[in-house]
Formats: C-alpha cells, structure tokens, sequence
C-alpha cells in the first residue's frame, strides 16, 4: 500500500511567529476550510520550491 500525505511521519515543531502573521494565516484557513497546519506545510513547500529555483538559475 502506498503511503498518502497523511500516513508520512509528523515531527513536532515549537516555533516563535509574529502574532500579527498568524492571524492573517488563522483567518485564511477559516476561509478556505483548511487546518493551519496544512496551511504552513503548503507554504514552507512553496518557499522551497522558490529558492531551488533561484539556486538553479544562479548556476
């Protein structure tokens, strides 16, 4: 059986964010129905995506 998303092992993480930022992560998650964690993954993802990028390019 193939592993999905949610069988992939989780590690917990304490981390300090600016109160104002998670808010604004908060109420975007109400909207769009999501859990803020799935949120914070999709956007630590696309941040990596971004510098992978950048790296390639400079290369």
């Amino acid at each position: 059986m193939s592993k999905t998303k949610k069988d992939k092992p989780r590690k917990t993480y304490a981390i300090s964010l600016d109160r104002e930022l998670m808010l604004e992560v908060q109420h975007l998650a109400l909207d769009q129905d999501r859990f803020i964690n799935e949120m914070t993954e999709e956007a630590l993802h696309d941040l990596l995506k971004k510098y992978r990028e950048k790296k390639k390019e400079g290369k």
